[in-house]
């Protein structure tokens, strides 16, 4: 299990047994590089033993809470200060750490082993369980390797990555794996006859109460403030460390904050296409002369793409119809001889980036006569689709309650449930996240796509991808405290009242007097590669070799007339189906492959 984990540290590894329980690490030195930060590490005032993963931004502050002068310090490591806090507050040390980060952790007075996942969910935790054995990793390859898990493939693992385009957790892929969830603690205890015992508590969540400002000018300054604090704290780092530049407003933010707090340049990286209308170089190139940033660009084409894919497909941990960009842009860093890089990853979430904000503002909007006449036409509407993946969209939501979960729902689904049925030939599991209600709808969506699309496509994939080159991905605006201070904002103040023509208008004006107002003024432009027009080229064959050969399709479980039929109809109306469908279930297939996991 360990050596299925050396990528994602490559710089040290160890073993601890510690009576029936194994513990095991690969560390990427980040954090006090020294000897000292080896793991598994040991409590000796306890005995307690940990094994973590992530970071821990605040630590020099947590430290000086626990430094009481009667046992010295042995590293200069934020993992010695998660132990040593366990140590002195049990669960409740988690709810105090600001960071990132996934640990088990052996508390040798109770007899326990523990596991627990930071509350927003950034760094994964996957867990298989029987009566007598309990087994957990980082990826769940490393599961795969232990020999104690069976290689067979989830019914509802699948049902959920057709829906979603990734795995919802606590789903994953493989049956009987489970992911925890974020901001949950399990606990395992043997009882006299052997058997575990289970218990999950979650311990933090990512909407607790906070003071809202008054007015939508002091939400601007204090949201500046948490910015500017938020970035600091992601500085820290005794390696070299970088910005992933696309362009947009996120990232830009993160590159003016950065040498903003830094008072130096930093060095930041692109990905950047010869298809003018997927390339967002014009705008990066624009920031990194602003900020005068030691900027480097990578050009990827279809040639490029083909070459890498074999690794980049062997890197995913899970099936997700996303994540090749960012194996692409995390290579050219880790090349760069940089081993941290800061994303802006989670803006769209907080700030109301995506379609589906606006949707469910317009669907709360319509009377209820209207909700009526549309629910009502739904039924012809979907008579008459023509194969058009938006009009299907379209007819769902006007055949749903209208409630902001079906909005999130509908607006990002890959494929529909009859959809579904035609490329499983069975009826599918039930899918959807079921949260807590809010007044607010614009929080409200923002709930969901932070425990959603963020968590199980968006951070799992760039932890999978980034930790396939050893590169750890930092994300400041998916910090708890940012977090909690923008879903306590009116969700008003997010979508208006901001400069005119502006996206994501709340987030603009907080970094207004930092960046040009060009930039703040364009529209929001995905980071996404040139599938629909590879996909028609060279690209066409090797996907073809796939999807055309019932053969290499049957390991996933679905039926080999419905996947040629998503893939040949994709080829003659490309934008009514969209690229995701038909390359979603290219993965899948490969991902099979690769990892040998077949249907029971």
């Amino acid at each position: 299990m360990n050596a299925a984990l050396t990528h994602r540290g490559p710089d040290d590894h160890g073993i601890v047994v510690c009576g029936d329980v194994v513990l095991g690490n690969t560390r990427l030195a980040v954090i006090d590089t020294s000897p000292a930060g080896h793991q598994p590490m040991n409590d000796p005032q306890t005995g307690n033993w940990i094994t973590y993963n992530g970071e821990t931004y605040n630590f020099k502050q947590l430290r000086a809470e626990l430094e009481d002068g009667s046992h010295p310090w042995h590293s200069n490591s934020d993992t010695e200060v998660v132990l040593r806090a366990y140590g002195r507050c049990g669960v409740d040390a988690f709810r105090r750490m600001r960071g990132m980060f996934a640990l088990a952790l052996w508390d040798n007075r109770e007899r326990t082993l523990l596991l627990a996942r930071d509350p927003l969910g950034i760094k994964p935790l996957y867990y298989y369980r029987s009566e007598h054995v309990v087994v957990f990793a980082s990826e769940v390859r490393a599961l795969l390797a232990s020999g104690l898990v069976p290689r067979t493939l989830s019914t509802e693992g699948v049902d959920s990555y057709l829906a979603n385009g990734s795995i919802e957790a606590p789903l994953t892929i493989v049956d009987g794996v489970k992911q925890l969830l974020p901001g949950q603690c399990m606990q395992v205890h043997a009882g006299v006859d052997g058997e575990l015992e289970f218990t999950v508590q979650e311990f933090a969540s990512a909407s607790r109460e906070t003071d809202s400002p008054r007015s939508r000018a002091e939400a601007v300054a204090r949201l500046r403030s948490e910015l500017e604090e938020s970035v600091r704290l992601h500085l820290v780092s005794d390696v070299p460390l970088g910005v992933f530049l696309s362009g947009g407003i996120d990232s830009s933010a993160m590159v003016a904050l950065t040498s903003r707090i830094t008072g130096q340049p930093p060095r930041t990286f692109s990905v950047v296409f010869d298809e003018p209308e997927y390339t967002e170089a014009p705008h990066a190139r624009a920031v990194a002369a602003r900020f005068r940033t030691d900027h480097s660009e990578t050009r990827l084409n279809e040639d490029q793409l083909l070459d890498m894919l074999p690794h980049a497909l062997a890197s995913l941990d899970q099936p997700t119809m996303d994540g090749i960009n960012t194996f692409v842009v995390s290579k050219t860093v880790k090349n760069a001889g940089v081993t941290v890089a800061l994303s802006g990853l989670g803006g769209d979430e907080l700030f109301a980036g995506y379609p589906s904000f606006r949707r469910a503002l317009q669907v709360e909007s319509m009377s209820p006569l209207s909700r009526r006449c549309l629910r009502a036409a739904s039924g012809f509407g979907k008579l008459v689709l023509n194969g058009s993946t938006q009009r299907s969209k379209f007819w769902q939501l006007a055949a749903s309650d209208g409630a902001p979960a079906d909005v999130y729902r509908i607006t990002r689904q890959l494929f529909a449930p009859d959809y579904v049925r035609r490329i499983t030939h069975r009826a599918p599991h039930a899918n959807g996240l079921c949260l807590e209600s809010a007044a607010d709808v614009v929080n409200q969506i923002s709930k969901l796509e932070l425990r959603g699309y963020m968590t199980n496509t968006l951070l799992r994939d760039t932890d999978a991808m980034s930790m396939a080159h050893s590169l750890e991905v930092r994300v400041p605006l998916v910090d708890i405290k940012v977090v909690e201070f923008a879903l306590a904002l009116p969700g008003k103040w997010k979508l208006g009242n901001g400069t005119n023509g502006v996206a994501k208008p709340l987030l603009a004006d907080a970094v207004a007097d930092l960046l040009p107002r060009d930039l703040l003024a364009r529209p929001k432009m995905g980071f996404t590669l040139p599938f629909e027009h590879w996909m028609q080229g060279r690209l066409r064959t090797e996907i073809a070799s796939v999807l055309d050969d019932g053969g290499r399709v049957l390991n996933t479980g679905l039926a080999a007339d419905g996947v040629r039929g998503v893939w040949h109809r994709f080829l003659k109306k490309p934008r009514a189906i969209g690229w995701s469908r038909p390359w979603s279930l290219y993965v899948l297939a490969r991902w099979c492959e690769i990892n040998g996991v077949r249907q029971h």
